[in-house]
Formats: C-alpha cells, sequence, structure tokens
C-alpha cells in the first residue's frame, strides 16, 4: 500500500470517527422511521380488515377477483395484504406458469399469470422452501425486507448530493407517501424500488457491471427497463455538455442504455418462448384491459369528452396534468440522473398505463420524496423549520395511507371502494 493511500484511509477514518454519532450510525435513521410507519399501517390494515368482504364472499356477488387454489390467507391482516394481484403472485409461487395460454369458449384468452413479472413471486416461492412457511408469512417478510432496503438505498442515494439530513427526509417522505402500504402486501412494489436505488447506486458510483446486473434482476421483477434507454442517454449527453464525460462513463452509459432497450422486450420475448406465441404477453394483458390498442391518453380524452370544449378541452386537461407531476415530482432535484429518471417514468406510466386508483402505486418508483424539503433552502441557518414542515407533511402522508388502505385495498361489506 501507497503513503498516498495510507494517508488517505487514516484521513477517512478520523472523519467519520468526527462525525456524531447518530450520524456515523446513519442506517438507525431510515430504518426506525420504516419501522414505525409500518407498525402504524399494519394497525390500518387490522382495522380495515374488520369491515373487509371476504374474497370468497366478494366473488359470489359478482365480484372479478381472482383467488388462487393454493389456499387463502386467514381472516384479518393476512388477508389484507394478499389481495388482488397479491393472489396472481400466491398461484405463480405455488404453481409457476402455464405452459399453454387459458381461453374460455370463445377462444379468447382469459387472464393469467403471464401478466406478473417472475422475480418477486420466485423469490417468495425460495423463501417458502427455506422456512416452509406458507404464502402470505413469506410474502410479507419478503416485502418488508426489500422495503428496509430501499430505505437505507434511498439514504445512501440521497446523501451523495443532500447531506445526512437529505436522506434522512427522503426516507420519511418515501415511508410516509400515500401508496407506501404496498411495501408490506404481496406486492413486488417494495423489491422494484430496492432495485432501483441499487441500479441508481451503480451507476452514480460508475460500476456499471454491476449496474447490469441489477438492471436484469430489475427487468425481471416490473416493466421499467424501457425508460431506462432514454434516461441513460439524456444522462450521459448532459455530462459530455458539462464536459465530466470521461471514456469509461460513455462506454458504460451507452452500454446501459442498450441494455435497458434490449431487455425492454425480455419478458416479451420469454412469455412467447414457453407459450408458442409471439403475441402471448399483449393478449394476456388484452384480458385485463381489452382497450389495450387504444393509448391511455386518448381512453382519458374519450372518458372525459363531456367537460367543456368536448375532448380538445379533456386534451388541455391531460397536458396540464401530466406537465404538474413531472414539475411537482423533480422540482428542486439536483441530480440530474434522478430528476431525469422521474421525468421519463412519470411521462412512460401516463403513456402506458389507465389512469386510475389502482394505479397510483406505480408512482413510488418515481421518487415522490417533495425534493425542495430534502434540499438545503437558500440562505438556510437553522433547517428546524424545513424538518417541521417535512413532518407535518408525513402526517398527512400516514392520514392519505388510511384511505387508501380503506378505500383502495380494502371492499368493506358494503362493496365501498374506490374505483
Amino acid at each position: 500500500m501507497s503513503a498516498v493511500t495510507t494517508v488517505g484511509t487514516a484521513s477517512g477514518r478520523a472523519a467519520r470517527s468526527a462525525e456524531p454519532p447518530l450520524v456515523r450510525r446513519w442506517w438507525v435513521w431510515p430504518l426506525a422511521l420504516y419501522i414505525v410507519t409500518r407498525l402504524v399501517n399494519g394497525v390500518m390494515f387490522a382495522m380495515a380488515s374488520r369491515s373487509a368482504i371476504s374474497l370468497e364472499e366478494f366473488v359470489g356477488l359478482g365480484g372479478r377477483h381472482f383467488g388462487t387454489d393454493a389456499g387463502t390467507a386467514p381472516p384479518g391482516y393476512l388477508t389484507s395484504v394478499t389481495r388482488w394481484d397479491a393472489q396472481w403472485y400466491w398461484e405463480i409461487a405455488a404453481h409457476g406458469y402455464p405452459s399453454d395460454l387459458p381461453t374460455d369458449a370463445s377462444g379468447n384468452v382469459e387472464q393469467n399469470p403471464w401478466a406478473f413479472f417472475p422475480l418477486y413471486p420466485y423469490l417468495v416461492r425460495a423463501v417458502m422452501f427455506v422456512t416452509r412457511l406458507d404464502f402470505p408469512i413469506a410474502a410479507s417478510v419478503v416485502s418488508l425486507t426489500c422495503g428496509a432496503a430501499a430505505m437505507l438505498l434511498i439514504y445512501r442515494v440521497v446523501k451523495r448530493q443532500y447531506g445526512h439530513l437529505g436522506g434522512v427526509l427522503a426516507g420519511l417522505a418515501m415511508t410516509t407517501f400515500m401508496c407506501a402500504p404496498v411495501f408490506q402486501m404481496a406486492y413486488a412494489e417494495s423489491l422494484a424500488l430496492a432495485l432501483l436505488l441499487a441500479y441508481f447506486w451503480c451507476v452514480l458510483e460508475g460500476r456499471y457491471v454491476a449496474a447490469g446486473f441489477v438492471l436484469l434482476m430489475l427487468a425481471l421483477t416490473r416493466g421499467v427497463a424501457a425508460p431506462l434507454a432514454p434516461v441513460m442517454l439524456l444522462y450521459a449527453a448532459l455530462l459530455w455538455r458539462r464536459g465530466r464525460l470521461a471514456r469509461s462513463d460513455a462506454v458504460g452509459l451507452l452500454s446501459l442504455a442498450a441494455w435497458s432497450g434490449a431487455l425492454a422486450f425480455a419478458w416479451f420475448v420469454i412469455v412467447g418462448a414457453v407459450t408458442g406465441r409471439w403475441d402471448a404477453y399483449v393478449l394476456t394483458q388484452k384480458a385485463w384491459n381489452p382497450e389495450l390498442t387504444v393509448i391511455p391518453v386518448v381512453r382519458f380524452m374519450q372518458r372525459n369528452s363531456d367537460v367543456p370544449g368536448g375532448q380538445v378541452g379533456a386534451a388541455v386537461i391531460a397536458l396540464a396534468w401530466a406537465a404538474f407531476l413531472i414539475w411537482f415530482l423533480t422540482k428542486g432535484q439536483q441530480e440530474p440522473l434522478l430528476a431525469l429518471w422521474t421525468g421519463m417514468y412519470v411521462a412512460y406510466l401516463l403513456a402506458v398505463t389507465d389512469w386510475n386508483w389502482s394505479n397510483v402505486r406505480y408512482y413510488v418508483l418515481a421518487l415522490p420524496v417533495l425534493w425542495p424539503l430534502v434540499g438545503r433552502l437558500r440562505g438556510e441557518r437553522n433547517p428546524m423549520p424545513r424538518v417541521i414542515v417535512a413532518g407535518a407533511v408525513a402526517l398527512v402522508g400516514v392520514a392519505m395511507q388510511w384511505w387508501y388502505i380503506r378505500y383502495c385495498v380494502t371492499v368493506s361489506r358494503e362493496l365501498v371502494q374506490v374505483p
């Protein structure tokens, strides 16, 4: 080891030892916030489940809800966190994917497991095999663990630009986001968020090979590889314009852009290869939404053509809403890579997903952390006012979490639910 390296290592250790104990033990902050909010959400799930209709009753009353034949969770909390898409993940964890697409009497493809990406259910399946736990508990463990990892990662990613307090406030915002209850449901959001943040960490650290491996796992978790391709290209162009694009970075970022583009079609190809139908994934998605061939923005305009101005008025509303979302979620963001991702991802969601309450949880991956509160304000001498505002926003978020659990996740016996 050279003398320079030795001195550098020693000075780094000295700097860390000079930090306050609670800064050195940085992991305590994001984990403490995460655990507290998950306990609060757990109470909310338990309370909401008291008035929830059972899956069997819901289906019997004509509700369109898939229930796996692998079993049902016991009434209460576990039933609440294994509803809706969680039932499909349960089916995959228990039985895998069908080799043939199921069809009805008319030959139309029915809803089936191929609509869901494999990494999350197979990870739960592995936990079930090792621990012998049933799906509801194993899935909760996987989701909660991945969510905890995501909170640690967002702290590390944000701390690079905003310091310790910024990392803590970013974690607070994420764990109190309205849809953060999905972090303890049998859904893939927590795993996808952890992988996405790990990917960004690798890119920011210049570890492009590791980033490519993480991206592969992400592409097998959620269909978010497509918007990452233009993000990598724009990020490389921005670094080049600022004179900060080294040759190794150019090769790494352009390779990741190409890799993202290829992975965007990976699941389509896998589904087609296994089922023997090249359009199997599209047909499966159309089983959920027959209007899949109509662009979501166009559907929004058609459904709201009764507003003043007709479809032109609806188009103005749609554009205004898209512009507001991108502005609101990126305002104050000082890290260009994250800002590019959020803007591109929001545009991607608006372009390819239906505009309804069921899909609001997708915005967890847009990193909705209110960046102006994360960064230091101009002329700020004491961060306490900013911390107080962030705390107030967090309390509002927790209140909205109850609304989300009670009216979006849960179906009451009166069949009251947000469409």
